[in-house]
């Protein structure tokens, strides 16, 4: 019995050791990977030398456009992320949700100066963002915070600014240069490909599996049209349409779909169409949808909310629940990127 006893500790033992030096090499592999090198940041610290405030060391100041208050705004570009996060992604997530957020908001952010996209008409006042969500990226201020969440703001607005501000300056890289963050609410199962957006290959913007979506308010929605009002709006954007009124079901069909299973093109009468113009023509939810034809009208089913590139907003709080930090979500759905701090400088 002792020699039994003996044994199993010896086998134990080993088994403890073996799986320790797992762990380790496990997370020296995630270090390598996560950890920036000098190359990395080759790019962005001169970039953000032209933004930075001579008064403060640490700090960059925006110029962000209120459009629907029709004024311009100086403000911090961490106060502008915490802002950011608070319109685009639920205050109730994950705080690892909300840190993946506000490094996507940054990122996104820091993009549009590098690369001196000013709005037009406001080129002499710097501005290159805006609040308009069909533009760049929603925006509210603690105001408009106040009256969204009431007697939760609170408990949301800390949350927030904690994810912000353990994130603070960090922005996501590729080979030198902040990448085009773009992201969603629900991609339906399954993001999109770049390339079957934009025609070309954008390495950290491919396809993945996007699982735990389906609670997503919009996750799926039903629109129907008469004939006469389908006609109607496509005539609007593309007056050369001709279709065979005795005849109608017949002319409408999908023509292409992308690998994620988005629609590619669409075909009505003469004319084809991209998935993404039938859908802003019609207000549909997404591009993963599917037309229903009958006597009077078309039904039209969608999946997904959003042009399903990049993040999947509730996608990342699956991932969040299942006990993924924000730099694992934000490495799942953009491929091969790595995670650098701006340099205030």
């Amino acid at each position: 019995m002792k020699k039994e006893v003996k044994k199993r500790s010896f086998e134990t033992f080993w088994l403890d050791t073996t799986l320790m030096l797992l762990a380790t090499l496990m997370l020296l592999i995630i270090n390598v990977v996560a950890r920036p090198s000098k190359d990395d940041f080759k790019n962005v610290p001169s970039a953000f030398t032209l933004l930075q405030n001579k008064n403060q060391k640490d700090d960059i100041y925006i110029n962000l456009l209120r459009k629907n208050k029709n004024r311009i705004e100086k403000i911090l570009l961490e106060e502008y992320v915490i802002g950011v996060v608070a319109a685009e992604m639920p205050a109730e997530f994950n705080l690892e949700t909300l840190k993946a957020q506000a490094v996507a908001s940054r990122t996104y952010a820091a993009r549009k100066i590098m690369s001196k996209a000013f709005h037009k008409g406001y080129e002499e006042k710097k501005v290159y963002l805006c609040d308009d969500f069909s533009h760049c990226q929603a925006y509210i201020d603690r105001d408009e915070m106040r009256k969204k969440w009431g007697k939760n703001f609170e408990k949301y607005y800390s949350k927030i600014c904690k994810a912000v501000k353990q994130t603070k300056g960090e922005v996501l890289v590729y080979k030198g240069q902040i990448i085009d963050s773009l992201y969603h609410a629900a991609s339906g199962g399954k993001t999109e490909d770049a390339k079957e957006v934009f025609k070309e290959e954008i390495p950290y913007l491919k396809s993945v599996v996007s699982r735990g979506e389906e609670s997503c308010p919009k996750f799926s929605g039903e629109f129907y049209f008469t004939y006469d009002e389908l006609i109607k709006r496509l005539k609007t954007c593309f007056p050369g349409l001709r279709i065979d009124s005795s005849n109608i079901s017949s002319q409408i069909k999908v023509v292409e779909r992308t690998k994620a299973g988005r629609v590619k093109s669409v075909k009505v009468g003469n004319t084809i169409l991209s998935g993404n113009q039938f859908r802003n023509i019609f207000g549909l939810y997404s591009t993963e949808f599917w037309i229903y034809p009958d006597k009077r009208g078309v039904r039209i089913h969608t999946r997904g909310y959003g042009h399903g590139l990049g993040m999947s907003q509730w996608g990342a709080n699956y991932l969040a629940r299942q006990g993924k930090d924000y730099k694992q979500i934000l490495l799942y759905y953009y491929q091969d990127v790595k995670i650098c701090r701006l340099k205030y400088r």
